[in-house]
């Protein structure tokens, strides 16, 4: 049976001369000689049968040689084998025939349950994976094979193999060689370029299909593939050689089809060789001839649904691939659905060995260098298992390190450098001044024998894992880089390039991406400093500004490293560009480095030089490719070196020409017109002229250059008598009217600039807030009338919205998004649309909204719109967004608000009585100001936008001073208690305070505690004779009875050291005729009238005593305890008998005195307060509302306890007199109404419309603090 197989197969090998398919045989006959071995070796057989069998072994290895060596002779004689498919169909069926007796046989091994595996098993299993290595290869000439059969048949034999735990078997059978496992990965890989080479192909003429139609059924095999299959094929298996071999082949392959080599992933398609490439023994590409893709699939086109179906299909089995022969997990991230399979021998991917890694390495390495950032993305987790055993290059290539050297280098001259750039000696200058005594061409990379044996993974895998890794800080969170942290990021991914280039130091791409990492770092600190980090914070942190001047030297020496080995123009442009911005970048007045106030940027040598140095490169990046951003740029350092200004705006017209859309050369055009305009005056000639020359309305420059030609400077200066014979006009008239024509034609090009900037802030333009700045502040120097208030209402669109009166309405430009499309008139008439192309940074942005803020502030203040200040200062202190920024503008807010209230009040004092109330509103609002702020005043007038003579620390306390006169003055008890209570709260202790603050502490005080005598004064009844009268009417016993007699003395009342004593005169005037009056008098209880006022009052006293313990008060208050028998004498002095000094300080003694009216009766103080408690806690329990009144059981206890000091017959004309001799001695308008014991009295002497109102409440949010006041027995 064994000859009659092997006869037809020779028949078919006769007919077809083919080395594919000789190979096949080779392997076919070798499956059978191991068959026909087995089965001989399974049966006791007669010696001539033995002799038989061994003839007929011996006939299959020489058919099997035989193959062989035709095979070699045919691959040596012939560049390509045209085969029959027929044949390869017949070998097909042939070889899936002895898989599925293998397969059989496996089975039934494992249902046994034998797991021993002898030597001819082994045999048999080496067999299985050559025989479906065969079967593929033969499945890959057939070319009408559609790409997705392609794909599962590399999944199915995948599958199988594994099912046997022989996907990844090699020689022996076991192990993690992967023989199939490379040729698939091969396979695919070629499977994938075929899709897109298809895909780019479908554009193309229909005549390349057609011709590839003709070759259907021939396959023109390649001269390289052939090589590869004959030799891999010499064993009876089809295997490759060595790991560098497969290397070597799949990259030929796949540069011979003219294809990118797509590495691990199908998203490598950034990555170019050439048009076509092979892999030289350096391993890089080098050119080589075309040769046609036999892969070319032509009919029908795929869709693109198809195409993406496909390529997932190949991704998939290229995943698993690599998966089981590397451990490669090329499914890391969470956007694939299913997991990859974990077959029986897969590789773990723990390399344990520096040996195990450089092995991986060397595979891998050719796919790396070929993939996009995207494929080597999918190789980070083993890259960096590799560089866990590779962590840094050794010691002695690390001591010594050139690039630190020539990085951080004091003595290398950049601006030397700088100038040289891009001449033709810059190349050897830049080169020397490496740090090496040959300059860096001569520079060996690091000897061998510390690298080897692993030079190659050190020259290689520092660059791979720095372009896998996410070296982008710009993701991160707010704040990152500002940590210590983030700071060691930067660095981690910058030690990556620098490793690297220590082996390949005249790598362009490490240079370029390592100067890009300095100055995304520096971007990073002062963007996110910005926000987060006030200038005063910055200036105090020593490592934050000390690493943005270390980047930013590092990132141009990067740059200018990187512009000697930039080979193309393009190159060379885009780096002369960025050398420029990072120069220009050092010379901003920007946060946090400077504050836009006092700290701004010295404009010293150093900034003159880096100015120059940006200008410069400016101009050969123009040379090379130009740009508008270019001219645009250079105008603007014109202005800052100061160069004449035609040329800046030369610049600013070339910029606009070439790109006449973008708003940002159009505005700084016609800003620094304006500028030039309100700085030299109306009188300058040729500051008038150049102007003139960019006008932007043509008319206008028509008209105005009319005008001036008129008027020459040479005329201007020719004597009287030459001008034109004109000898009778007088010189001094000629000259008064040139310069109202001087003075014109500067209002015409003034009118010029602001109908321009008026088009940049319009329609969608709204927000480009540059121009609106620039607009307002040329508003506001125009010098015009209300100008103030025209800017003023500009500027607001910037600081306000719809919801409120003062917010940040600003919005960091972005170039990415084109805005704007606004319409403005072209040189020849037409409209050209304006749009924002500069996009603007954070510390630009934050720069921005500090400078607009103080000159919105200065506007409010000017215009003296004191409500919008209010807001703003509210809302700088309030806001979430930009409060950290912002912080130090909260002083200048405030004192710019200050400010306005002191004009405000000045103003009502002018207008005379009439404006009183807006006069006490105003000092109202300076008080709250100073208990929200009272800590920042003494810094206030040291702020540069405070400093005046009309304004001192001193002049401020005395407006405090000057609201507690008016309260005073007014009796505004209900007020002035608020505002201690508010001092208190501030404060808590007054004499901790400052001097300022303690003293304005002492005023309120003071003026409380005498408010609170006047108000008890006038509801005190003057007749004692009624109390006799009482006396007798009640039950008591009226020996024993004790009466409470006061006097006061007045003198002693207005007797003070710290007040104003014009003030003091005023108010003793106004109340001595009533005080006076209170001689050792008896005093009873208050009329029915007034018991809800003394109710009142004795709360009052109690909030007194328990709030001004710590306050010197004024002595005059004298109370005596009198025996009731001594009531009817009528005068009563201290050496009677029976008459007692109550000894008690001055919040006790109006405690006292106010119960003594509410309840008609003396007790102890103890009693009074242990009575004010209790009333307090009831009324935080019954949360009494904001009226009082006196308690029914109160006035029931005092009707049945004291029966004489009910109602008497005289008391409402007792009341009456009291109101006609309080009103006799108060002044007019002074004068207090309802003194005529009725409810008026409350409202007039305790109303306080201003602030809150004594009433219950005030007392129960301060019954906290009574438990806490100690003995209510103290002094």
């Amino acid at each position: 049976m064994m000859k009659r197989h092997c006869k037809h197969l020779e028949r078919k090998r006769a007919q077809v001369p083919s080395l594919v398919v000789r190979c096949a045989l080779s392997v076919l006959f070798t499956t059978m000689f191991i068959e026909a071995e087995k089965h001989m070796s399974g049966r006791r057989q007669p010696k001539g049968n033995k002799l038989i069998g061994r003839l007929e072994r011996k006939s299959v290895f020489e058919l099997s040689l035989d193959s062989k060596a035709l095979a070699l002779r045919e691959y040596a004689n012939n560049n390509a084998i045209i085969v029959p498919m027929s044949i390869i169909g017949d070998i097909q069926t042939l070889l899936l025939a002895v898989m599925c007796n293998f397969a059989n046989t496996f089975l039934k091994k494992k249902s046994s349950g034998l797991v021993t595996v002898d030597q001819s098993e082994q045999k048999q299993r080496c067999c299985f994976v050559d025989i479906a290595i065969a079967f593929c290869k033969l499945q890959h000439l057939n070319p009408s094979t559609p790409v997705k059969a392609h794909i599962e048949l590399v999944v199915a034999i995948h599958d199988l193999l594994a099912e046997y735990g022989l996907c990844c078997a090699g020689d022996s059978g076991e192990g993690e060689e992967g023989t199939f496992l490379k040729l698939a990965i091969k396979h695919l890989l070629a499977l994938d370029m075929k899709l897109k080479s298809n895909c780019q192909s479908s554009n193309r003429e229909t005549t390349q299909c057609d011709e590839q139609i003709s070759h259907n059924n021939n396959v023109k095999t390649s001269l390289n593939e052939l090589k590869s299959d004959a030799l891999n094929m010499e064993s009876g298996r089809m295997e490759l050689d060595e790991d560098h071999a497969v290397e070597k082949d799949v990259l030929e392959r796949m540069a011979t089809k003219g294809i990118l080599c797509k590495g691990l992933a199908k998203d490598t398609a950034g990555a170019t060789f050439g048009e076509h490439g092979s892999v030289g023994p350096d391993g890089k590409f080098n050119k080589v001839e075309k040769i046609s893709d036999e892969f070319v699939e032509c009919g029908k086109e795929l869709t693109e649904d198809e195409r993406e179906e496909l390529e997932l299909g190949i991704d998939n089995a290229l995943d698993q691939c690599f998966f089981c022969l590397y451990g490669l997990n090329l499914r890391s991230d969470s956007s694939y659905d299913d997991d990859l399979a974990l077959h029986k021998n897969t590789s773990r991917g723990d390399y344990q060995t520096k040996e195990q890694c450089s092995d991986v390495f060397q595979y891998i390495l050719p796919y790396a260098k070929a993939s996009s950032r995207t494929g080597l993305i999918k190789l980070r987790r083993v890259l960096r298992a590799i560089r866990k055993h590779f962590p840094q290059p050794p010691e002695d290539v690390l001591v010594g390190n050139p690039i630190d050297k020539f990085l951080d280098d004091p003595d290398l001259c950049e601006d030397k450098l700088s100038e040289e750039a891009g001449s033709d000696g810059f190349v050897e200058s830049i080169m020397k001044t490496f740090p090496d005594a040959g300059g860096i061409k001569q520079y060996k990379a690091p000897s061998v024998g510390s690298s080897q044996p692993y030079l190659e993974v050190y020259c290689n895998l520092y660059y791979l894992l720095a372009q896998s890794e996410e070296t982008n800080a710009t993701d991160k969170w707010p704040g990152f880089v500002l940590t210590k942290e983030g700071e060691e990021f930067v660095q981690q991914n910058t030690n990556l390039f620098k490793y690297d280039l220590m082996y390949n130091p005249l790598r362009f791409e490490s240079w370029q991406r390592l100067a890009n990492i300095y100055d995304e770092e520096v971007d990073l600190l002062l963007n996110d400093g910005s926000k987060h980090i006030n200038v005063a914070g910055w200036r105090k942190n020593a490592s934050l500004p000390q690493r943005v001047e270390t980047s930013r030297r590092r990132s141009r020496r990067c740059l200018l490293m990187s512009l000697a080995l930039a080979k193309t123009s393009v190159q060379q442009s885009e780096i002369h560009e960025l050398l420029a911005l990072v120069y220009y970048d050092s010379l901003q007045n920007v946060v946090p480095f400077y504050d836009q106030r006092s700290v701004v940027p010295s404009k010293d040598a150093a900034w003159t030089m880096f100015c120059q140095n940006s200008m410069k490169h400016f101009k050969k990046a123009f040379a090379h490719k130009p740009d508008w951003s270019h001219a645009f740029y250079m105008g603007k350092l014109s202005e800052k070196l100061g160069y004449p200004h035609e040329l800046s705006f030369s610049y600013y017209d070339k910029a606009i020409n070439l790109n006449p859309s973008a708003v940002d050369p159009f505005y700084r055009m016609h800003a620094s017109r304006l500028k030039l305009l309100y700085t030299s005056g109306k009188q300058n000639f040729e500051a008038l002229k150049v102007v003139a020359r960019h006008s932007f309305n043509k008319s206008t420059e028509e008209n105005v250059m009319n005008i001036l030609s008129r008027m020459s400077p040479e005329i201007l200066n020719l004597p009287a008598d030459d001008m034109d014979g004109n000898a009778q006009v007088n010189p001094e008239e000629r000259k008064d009217a040139e310069s109202h024509q001087l003075e014109e034609v500067w209002h015409m090009l003034y009118s010029d600039c602001l109908s321009s900037l008026q088009i940049c802030v319009e329609g969608d333009l709204k927000h480009f807030h540059k121009a609106r700045y620039v607009l307002a502040q040329g508003l506001y120097r125009r010098g015009e009338r209300g100008g103030s208030e025209r800017s003023k209402d500009e500027l607001s669109f910037c600081f306000k919205s719809s919801r409120s009166s003062f917010t940040i309405n600003m919005w960091e430009i972005d170039g990415m998004v084109k805005k704007g499309r606004r319409k403005t008139m072209g040189l020849a008439g037409n409209k050209k649309a304006l749009e924002v192309n500069l996009p603007e940074s954070s510390r630009k942005f934050i720069t921005c909204i500090r400078k607009y803020m103080l000159f919105y502030l200065k506007l409010l203040e000017e215009t003296g719109d004191i409500s919008t200040l209010d807001r703003a200062y509210i809302s700088l202190r309030a806001d979430k967004r930009f409060s950290l920024c912002l912080e130090d503008l909260v002083p200048v807010a405030l004192g710019r608000y200050i400010k306005a209230l002191i004009s405000s009040m000045r103003q009502a004092e002018t207008v005379g009585s009439t404006a009183a109330s807006r006069s006490e509103h105003m000092l109202e609002k300076m008080f709250t100001l100073f208990m929200e702020q009272g800590s920042l005043w003494p810094d206030l007038c040291s702020l540069p936008e405070m400093r005046s003579t009309e304004l001192s620390e001193s002049s401020l306390y005395g407006y405090l001073y000057q609201y507690i006169q008016l309260l005073e003055r007014n009796v505004r008890l209900e007020t002035l208690e608020a505002i201690n209570e508010k001092i208190r709260k501030r404060f808590k202790n007054p004499k901790l305070a400052n001097s300022n603050c303690a003293k304005v502490c002492k005023h309120a005080s003071v003026a409380w505690c005498r408010s609170l005598i006047i108000s008890l004064a006038l509801i005190t009844p003057l007749h004692a004779e009624s109390v006799v009268q009482a006396l007798h009417m009640s039950d008591g016993g009226f020996e024993n009875t004790q009466l409470l007699c006061l006097d006061l003395q007045t003198n002693e009342l207005w007797n003070s050291s710290f007040e104003d004593l014009t003030h003091v005169k005023n108010l003793e005037t106004k109340w001595v005729p009533l005080l006076s009056k209170i001689k050792n008098l008896i005093i009873r209880k208050a009329s029915d009238e007034n018991l809800e006022t003394a109710n009142t009052l004795l709360r009052c006293c109690y909030n007194f005593y328990r709030e001004s313990s710590s306050i010197m008060l004024p002595s005059g208050i004298n109370l005596y305890s009198v025996p009731s028998r001594l009531a009817t004498d009528t005068q009563i002095h201290l050496g009677m008998n029976g008459v007692e000094i109550v000894d008690l300080s001055v919040p006790r003694k109006l405690l006292l005195w106010a119960y003594t009216l509410l309840h008609g009766r003396c007790t102890s103080i103890s009693v009074v307060v242990k009575h004010c408690e209790e009333n307090a806690k009831s009324r935080m329990k019954k949360g009494a509302g904001t009226s009082s009144t006196l308690p029914n059981t109160s006035i029931t206890s005092a009707t049945t306890t004291h029966t004489g000091t009910g109602k008497d017959g005289g008391g409402e004309a007792e009341a009456a007199a009291l109101a006609t001799a309080a009103a006799v001695s108060l002044p007019e308008g002074d004068s207090i109404r309802g003194l005529n014991c009725s409810g008026e009295t409350q409202k007039s002497l305790l109303a306080a419309p201003h602030l809150h109102q004594c009433t219950s409440s005030s007392a129960e949010k301060s019954n906290v603090s009574v438990h806490e006041a100690g003995d209510p027995e103290k002094a």
